[in-house]
């Protein structure tokens, strides 16, 4: 099951500018991102975006080989295997563009 929501939108309100914070959900087998997280995955790969009506917010979701890609590509902080990763971008993104990129994500989800 995904991770305690509350827990999400605290690391998603507290983010620092350039973590990328990963839940694994059993149910379908992938990891998810959320919110800021979700918007700095796209700034280095394309994952399938959709956008959470429970979670008020976009999620992206993540096949085993773009987990692969961004161990690669970005900081592993931590990790527990089937449950979370964190990353770290390196440099600070911020919420520059943010708000406009949810909006376009929230458009496109709700005209589906």
């Amino acid at each position: 099951m995904l991770k305690d929501r509350n827990e999400i939108t605290l690391n998603e309100l507290g983010n620092n500018g350039k973590t990328v914070y990963l839940y694994y959900d059993e149910m379908v087998g992938l990891y998810l991102a959320f919110g800021l997280s979700a918007y700095y995955i796209t700034l280095v790969m394309d994952p399938f975006l959709s956008y959470s009506v429970e979670m008020q917010m976009p999620v992206a979701l993540l096949k085993r080989n773009q987990i692969l890609f961004l161990r690669q590509s970005l900081r592993k902080v931590e990790h527990r295997p089937k449950d979370f990763y964190q990353f770290e971008l390196r440099s600070t993104i911020g919420e520059f563009g943010y708000s406009k990129w949810a909006q376009n994500v929230r458009e496109k989800h709700t005209h589906i």
